[in-house]
């Protein structure tokens, strides 16, 4: 029996809904450890479909049917399908940017309250 796939998108989405409703935090220093690490994940992701994407200009196998057959079979693995690579890379860059949204919005609402009680300590300090 074959165990369905979890839907990682809509986990970090009701993450993310939890995190507007206040029902869990993350700290502000591991919301940007863990935001770093997932752009460096991205990069990596992304190189990863560039290079299946490469595969779409590939040379020649040769004249024979089998030749051509088996080029075309590596071909659907790496692009042009729902189950190809780039596909499949999307689909992770895709999660990756679910869970990013959650880290970032720590780290952003603190520099937003920080440069609020900035602005709020300028307004009240005296003039000489």
């Amino acid at each position: 029996m074959i165990d369905a796939q979890p839907n990682l998108i809509a986990h970090w989405q009701d993450l993310n809904a939890q995190a507007d409703a206040g029902t869990i935090t993350i700290p502000a220093g591991v919301a940007k450890q863990c935001d770093a690490a997932c752009a460096t994940y991205i990069e990596h992701l992304e190189q990863m479909k560039r290079d299946a994407l490469a595969l779409k200009t590939t040379k020649s196998w040769g004249d024979l049917k089998s030749a051509q057959d088996l080029q075309a079979k590596f071909l659907a693995k790496a692009t042009g399908t729902d189950r190809s690579l780039d596909v499949i890379l999307q689909q992770h860059i895709d999660v990756i940017e679910s869970m990013r949204m959650l880290f970032r919005r720590y780290f952003d609402e603190t520099m937003a309250a920080d440069d609020q009680t900035a602005a709020n300590i300028t307004a009240l300090t005296p003039k000489n």
